[in-house]
């Protein structure tokens, strides 16, 4: 059975410049445990298409499912991961990772233990009483997904996770998130605006177009595990797809000019 679906979905918002379609007509299925990953210009309705998967955004038209069933507003079974981690500069790391288990009723003892299982998988065990701001970007980003996994959520939305990180802290969770996501078969959405990310992660990559909120093109991805940002065959299929999206990007530039 499909994870989500997405049928005929219509989102439309008002812009300075008139009607702004967000997603237009979008036809998608997501199988259980896929890793899509979704690229496209600026403004095309990446971050509208997360939302409404998760619950933030009702559509204007269509239908969107999760296990068949309608999606009417957020739920536990999914989380949305930013690009700023926004974890609470008061509370210190294990604390930050327990906090949605505490508010479900956990006891400390026991939310505790779970968030240090989940700290013991990003790597970050011994820095369980470290304060936020003594942690760099990346181990910022491993909270945050700690935390998203503390509620074993079925799946998760990652929003240009890692786009403010620099190149080895990069790699390096995109190694560890491979891993998670192939031990536990969870439903990843993450988007991006770095293709060569998408390719390194993703089963499938969505290319969407430029202004009216369309999926231009999909992209199988059938390399082996684990992949290199910088293997051969990953830059090739990164390119086939940069050369459709700069077609997107060239058409954004000339509605400026």
């Amino acid at each position: 059975m499909p994870k989500i679906d997405l049928i005929n979905v219509n989102k439309i918002f008002l812009g300075k410049t008139g009607v702004v379609h967000a997603l237009n007509n979008v036809n998608l299925t997501i199988e259980d445990g896929e890793f899509l990953c979704i690229v496209g210009p600026s403004g095309c309705g990446k971050s509208t298409f997360l939302n409404v998967v998760a619950g933030l955004t009702n559509v204007d038209d269509g239908e969107v499912l999760i296990d068949d069933m309608p999606i009417k507003g957020p739920g536990t079974d999914r989380v949305l991961i930013f690009q700023e981690p926004a974890l609470f500069p008061w509370l210190n790391v294990i604390q930050n990772v327990a906090f949605g288990l505490r508010m479900a009723g956990l006891l400390k003892e026991e939310s505790y233990e779970r968030a240090r299982a989940l700290l013991r998988i990003v790597k970050l065990s011994k820095f369980e009483k470290s304060w936020i701001h003594e942690l760099s970007g990346g181990m910022k980003q491993r909270v945050a997904l700690a935390r998203a996994l503390a509620l074993d959520p079925n799946v998760l939305l990652m929003d240009e996770p890692f786009a403010a990180l620099d190149a080895q802290t990069r790699d390096m969770l995109h190694e560890e998130l491979e891993i998670l996501w192939l031990e536990t078969g969870k439903t990843i959405i993450f988007v991006t605006h770095n293709v060569r990310e998408a390719v390194r992660l993703g089963s499938r990559v969505i290319l969407m177009t430029a202004r009216d909120g369309k999926i231009k093109r999909e992209y199988k991805i059938d390399l082996p595990r684990p992949r290199h940002i910088e293997d051969n065959e990953l830059i090739d299929i990164a390119r086939i797809i940069r050369d459709d999206l700069k077609e997107e990007v060239l058409k954004v530039s000339e509605e400026v000019i």
